[in-house]
C-alpha cells in the first residue's frame, strides 16, 4: 500500500491518510466482537425478522429459508469477530449462481449474475476505503446472487440508511460526532487536493473505529425491504 502524506487540520495530531490503493489494517482492539452466546443470539433475532418479513411479503419460502440460513451464519460471525469467512461465503455465491435461477428469486442466469455485480458494485467503494471488510462485499455478492439486483439494492440501500443512523446515534451519545465530521472534511480535503482517494483511520478506541457488522445491517435492511420496499 502507498501511503499518502499525512492529512490534518491545523491543532490537530497528523495521521497517516491511505491511498485508493488498498491493504488490511491491523484490527482495532474496539474491534472484538462479543461474547459468542450474545452474537448467535443475535444472529437468531436477525434470521427470525428475516423470516417473519418475508413470509408477510409473500416472498417464495425457500427464498426466504435461503436467505435466513445464510444470513444467520453470516450474523453470528460477524458479530462475534467481525469476519465473515470465506468457508461460508464462496460456497454460497457458487450454489446461489447455480441455484438460483431455478429456485431462488433471480429470474434467470443473467439476474443472477446482474445481482452479484449489484452487490460488488455497491459496496466497492467503502471496501476500498477500509470502511468494511472483503467478506461483507463476498456475503451481499452471494445475496445478490440468491435475490436478484432489485431487491439487493433496495435491502443494502435500507441496510446503509439503518447502520448510519445507529452509528450517528453512537458517536452523538459518546461525544464523538463533531471529531468523526472534521475527519471526514480532512479526508474530502485531502481528496480533492491531491486529487485521488484517501482515507484517515478513526483513532483506536473512538467508536468510530469499532465499527458496526455490517451482515447484521443487511438482515435488518432486508426484512425492511421485504416490508416496506425500497426507500425510493
Amino acid at each position: 500500500m502507498q501511503a499518502s502524506s499525512a492529512i490534518h487540520a491545523a491543532g490537530d495530531q497528523p495521521r497517516e491518510a491511505v491511498s485508493f490503493e488498498r491493504a488490511a489494517l491491523p484490527i482495532d482492539p474496539a474491534r472484538r466482537g462479543c461474547d459468542p452466546i450474545v452474537a448467535w443470539s443475535i444472529a437468531f433475532a436477525s434470521a427470525l425478522a428475516v423470516m417473519a418479513a418475508g413470509h408477510t411479503s409473500g416472498a417464495p419460502s425457500l427464498v426466504v429459508a435461503g436467505a435466513a440460513i445464510f444470513l444467520f451464519i453470516a450474523v453470528g460471525n460477524d458479530v462475534r469477530s467481525y469476519r465473515i469467512p470465506n468457508l461460508l461465503t464462496l460456497p454460497a455465491l457458487a450454489a446461489a449462481l447455480v441455484v438460483s435461477p431455478w429456485c431462488g428469486a433471480a429470474g434467470g442466469p443473467l439476474e443472477a449474475m446482474l445481482g452479484v455485480a449489484t452487490g460488488f458494485a455497491l459496496l466497492l467503494l467503502p471496501y476500498a476505503v477500509g470502511g468494511m471488510g472483503a467478506g461483507d462485499v463476498k456475503a451481499l455478492m452471494a445475496l445478490g446472487a440468491w435475490l436478484g439486483p432489485e431487491t439487493t439494492f433496495g435491502a443494502t440501500a435500507w441496510a446503509l440508511l439503518g447502520a448510519g443512523a445507529f452509528g450517528v446515534s453512537l458517536l452523538a451519545l459518546r461525544g464523538e460526532l463533531a471529531d468523526f465530521f472534521r475527519r471526514w472534511g480532512r479526508i474530502a480535503l485531502a481528496t480533492l487536493t491531491l486529487r485521488r482517494l484517501v482515507y484517515e483511520p478513526p483513532a483506536p478506541r473512538r467508536a468510530a473505529a469499532g465499527g458496526i457488522p455490517f451482515a447484521a445491517a443487511v438482515a435488518f435492511g432486508l426484512a425492511v425491504q421485504w416490508l416496506e420496499g425500497s426507500p425510493w
